[in-house]
């Protein structure tokens, strides 16, 4: 497919990204190889192939999730810089 200079200043314009004149030439040409790209694979037969969310078959590999009651709040606290009362004391952000 080819990319005309009024495709590419739409798509700019869609992105909200200025293209400098200098790279507009090699921006087109990176364009349209990409998009030659998938036109090759597009041509591939995927008939056969069955769809899949992750291509790993242990993807969700984290632990489970498990309420307790244990909080170490006094040892986490510890490394905080200022507390009070249970709290993180943090410096104020706005006036």
């Amino acid at each position: 497919m080819k990319i005309s200079e009024e495709i590419l200043n739409n798509i700019s314009s869609l992105s909200k990204i200025r293209i400098d004149e200098k790279i507009k030439s090699d921006l087109v040409k990176d364009l349209e190889s990409i998009l030659e790209m998938v036109g090759e694979m597009n041509k591939i037969d995927t008939s056969g192939i069955e769809p899949m969310s992750h291509p790993l078959e242990e993807a969700d590999n984290l632990r489970k999730d498990k309420a307790t009651k244990e909080i170490k709040r006094d040892e986490y606290q510890k490394s905080a810089p200022q507390t009070d009362d249970g709290f993180y004391l943090t410096p104020k952000v706005i006036e």
